[in-house]
């Protein structure tokens, strides 16, 4: 639209100079009569000159019309027939056609001169902002050498003042250090013949006598054949960083010749190396003249490094200065040999234009690192398998007395009983129940020891025979099934017919698959349900034990096997044991010539375990023999009524510790009452409202130590300052400590004897005047 409304404009023109022109032709007739032409001619000029030379050439025409149709003979007609008028008319359209590219070219003239003066002034201001900027030197100055103009950069490179310049004291020639002046010499014959002159690398000598090196080009200015413009550039930093790289490569080539360093050199534009020092032969075993071929560095890079190495190098040239990185080079031998290189980039403005570097050895270092690392890592490994041992050592000291102490409580308690009174005929069978079945248990976990020592110094042995498995499988689940039903678990047996005999130890055997029904029992809750399945596998027997119970960890899962080895070791553990059966049973498998594992989806979603048997194991048969167990002495007991009436509150998970404690203690006239939780000791509180608390501390769920700290956080409760006993078979010292830092006021360890915790407690509650200790 821009383009067009002009064009239409102009046009419109012609055609208003052209109306304007009839009109006053009319008008002034009478006095325009000898030459009628005379206003169209001003029309074609004016259309001309505003519009070009098409808008007066159309003036022209529609002039002529206009004259020949108003004005000539006939009037009113597009004719004309008089030759004398035709011929006014033809000189009329000639000189206007003349007219009007005259005035065209004069305009297109103007428009031009106008845009040229445009240009000069905007190149002129360019000029002048870069002079003002000064980033540069820039000068006037004649081919003589004095300088007639100078911005502040100049002036500040060659250390003269502006006072100085007025005063005609700046001569470039004379600032010139004489070795440069044949130099400059050229220079100006160079601008006389060219009219330019550039990239002249020189030194100026500065008013104070220092020099300083300049890139200077000059341009002879077309008005004057005697004056130049010139443009001056301080390259001092860089001529001077130059020359000391160039020292210390020098000095540095000297250096690395006599140690155990490659220099070298690669110009990047061939991709070759340049320069390769003598060590490279030494080193590397290949002579300098076989780096200069083709892609020789590339070809003897580590295979495992080469991809990295080439990719690193390439990325760190375009993008830093200096850069260093550690890699492998085959040697000629077929050695490998560790280089540290350090490589300096040398550009080309941006551009990466030479790599210079050098390649140390060190490949002793990289050996004694390796060696030293290998050493540490050897080191942690045995550090961290002797702090597990020590840990797993103290966890199974602390378990074992406490599996100990807690049936010997009940045994001993039991025997010192039984031989300071009479009691009627049911507590006594209670008792000796109790006392067997503890007995039972001290020496299950007795047997279990011994065995794990026959097995760490390789002393197992077996009686090999022919066995019935599926038989054994039932008799050991009759065994067990009096736990099963106390606990309403849900045992189901599944077996295939004709499963077939295996050679085996039938004692041993017998063993494995009690602790693993024994293990699936201890760890299913009530209500709970364990599956027993014997099959054939190809030619192995197959049995799986599965439960519904708490389930194991997947990160114990692969330690369940392991000697001493518990889930929870805590003092809030739901089950007892030692941790060694489930170690047996892997030993005892193994000794047998088949496997076992462990499958679990997680805490409280079960576990199965799987024992896999071949039908054919051969293994020596050697009688087993165990060890007897010496009896435990006993101690008198003397029944001494010093605790009537006094009120204690027994807190033990164990039902047979609760009534060996709850017997002793009523013996001796107190009334006793026994809960087996921590929770339930604070529900009986404020019923019972207790003279003593005597509680254990190994404990599901809540231990003894919180218990008591609960208790003494009561708020003004009668119950947080009730004297406390720490009854348990945690005996250690730091057990002790552990105890009376959490709020007891003493601690006894298990077994313990009638008449000594008889005594603690009268004497804790202040029944006699005399004390004993803390029962250390």
């Amino acid at each position: 639209m821009k383009g067009i409304r002009p064009r239409f404009l102009s046009y419109t023109v012609a055609f208003l100079t052209v109306s304007v022109a009839l009109l006053l032709t009319f008008i002034f007739k009478q006095l325009l009569t000898p030459t009628i032409f005379l206003l169209f001619f001003a029309a074609v000029a004016i259309s001309s000159w505003y519009g070009g030379f098409k808008p007066g050439l159309l003036t022209t025409l529609l002039s002529a019309f206009s004259i020949g149709f108003f004005f000539l003979d006939p009037k009113f007609s597009p004719y004309v027939n008089n030759l004398d008028s035709k011929l006014r008319l033809f000189l009329f359209v000639l000189v206007s056609t003349l007219i009007g590219w005259l005035n065209s070219e004069l305009g297109t003239s103007k428009q031009r001169l106008e845009c040229a003066n445009q240009q000069l002034q905007e190149s002129e201001a360019k000029f002048r902002r870069l002079v003002d900027s000064n980033i540069i030197g820039v000068i006037v100055a004649d081919l003589n050498g004095l300088v007639l103009e100078a911005n502040d950069a100049f002036l500040r490179i060659v250390g003269y003042t502006r006072e100085d310049l007025h005063k005609s004291r700046v001569n470039w020639l004379q600032i010139t250090p004489p070795e440069y002046l044949v130099q400059s010499d050229r220079a100006i014959a160079t601008l006389k013949t060219t009219g330019v002159c550039h990239n002249l690398e020189t030194e100026y000598i500065r008013k104070d006598g220092s020099r300083v090196y300049v890139i200077v080009g000059f341009a002879l200015l077309e008005r004057s054949h005697n004056q130049v413009v010139g443009f001056v550039l301080d390259i001092s930093e860089r001529i001077l960083a130059k020359q000391a790289l160039q020292a210390s490569e020098a000095r540095l080539r000297t250096l690395t010749e006599k140690v155990r360093v490659i220099p070298w050199e690669v110009d990047i534009a061939q991709n070759k190396f340049t320069y390769v020092g003598p060590q490279s032969e030494e080193i590397l075993g290949y002579p300098a003249k076989d780096w200069y071929s083709d892609n020789f560095w590339n070809e003897h890079i580590h295979p495992e490094d080469q991809n990295w190495v080439v990719k690193h190098c390439h990325e760190s040239s375009l993008s830093l200065d200096n850069y260093e990185f550690e890699y492998r080079m085959l040697a000629a031998d077929g050695r490998v040999v560790w280089l540290h290189d350090i490589i300096n980039v040398v550009r080309s403005g941006t551009e990466p234009r030479l790599l210079h570097g050098f390649m140390i050895d060190i490949s002793e270092r990289k050996q004694a690192e390796q060696e030293r690392q290998q050493l540490l890592e050897r080191e942690k490994a045995a550090r961290t398998a002797a702090e597990v041992a020590n840990r797993i050592k103290d966890e199974f000291l602390a378990i074992l007395s406490h599996e100990l102490r807690t049936p010997l409580n009940a045994v001993l308690g039991w025997v010192q009983l039984l031989r300071s009174r009479q009691f009627d005929q049911i507590t006594t069978e209670r008792a000796l129940e109790t006392i067997e079945r503890n007995t039972r248990v001290l020496s299950q976990i007795i047997q279990d020891i011994l065995d794990v020592s026959q097995i760490i110094r390789g002393q197992m042995r077996l009686t090999i025979q022919p066995l019935d498995l599926t038989n054994v499988l039932k008799n050991e689940i009759e065994t067990i099934q009096p736990a099963v039903n106390a606990k309403e678990i849900s045992l189901q047996y599944e077996s295939e017919p004709n499963i077939g005999s295996v050679m085996g130890d039938v004692n041993r055997m017998q063993q494995i698959i009690w602790n693993l029904l024994s293990n699936a029992v201890k760890f299913t809750p009530k209500g709970g349900k364990v599956t027993v399945n014997i099959r054939r596998v190809d030619s192995s027997v197959e049995i799986q034990v599965s439960d519904t119970g708490s389930g194991i960890a997947p990160e114990f899962l692969p330690h369940v096997f392991e000697r001493f080895r518990q889930a929870d070791s805590s003092t809030t553990r739901s089950h007892g044991g030692l941790g060694l059966g489930l170690a047996i049973v892997r030993h005892l498998v193994e000794l047998h010539g088949g496997k076992v594992y462990a499958t679990s989806p997680g805490l409280e979603q079960g576990a199965t375990f799987v024992v896999n048997l071949p039908m054919r194991a051969i293994v020596e048969p050697v009688n087993h023999n165990q060890p007897e167990l010496n009896p435990t002495a006993t101690e008198n007991f003397n029944h001494l009524p010093i605790l009537k009436g006094l009120r204690v509150l027994v807190v033990d998970d164990e039902p047979d510790a609760q009534k060996l404690i709850s017997t002793i203690l009523e013996e001796y006239g107190a009334q006793v009452m026994t809960v087996s939780s921590a929770p339930e000791a604070l529900q009986a509180l404020p019923q019972f409202y207790p003279e003593i608390l005597i509680s254990d501390i190994g404990m599901p769920q809540t231990d003894g130590y919180t218990l008591i700290r609960q208790l003494r956080s009561l708020p003004q409760s009668p119950s947080s300052t009730i004297p406390a006993i720490a009854l348990t078979a945690y005996a250690r010292p730091e057990d002790r400590t552990k105890a009376l830092s959490a709020g007891f006021q003493l601690h006894l360890p298990k077994p313990v004897n009638p008449d000594e915790l008889a005594s603690v407690v009268a004497n804790l509650a202040g029944r006699i005047d005399w004390g004993l200790g803390t029962g250390d």
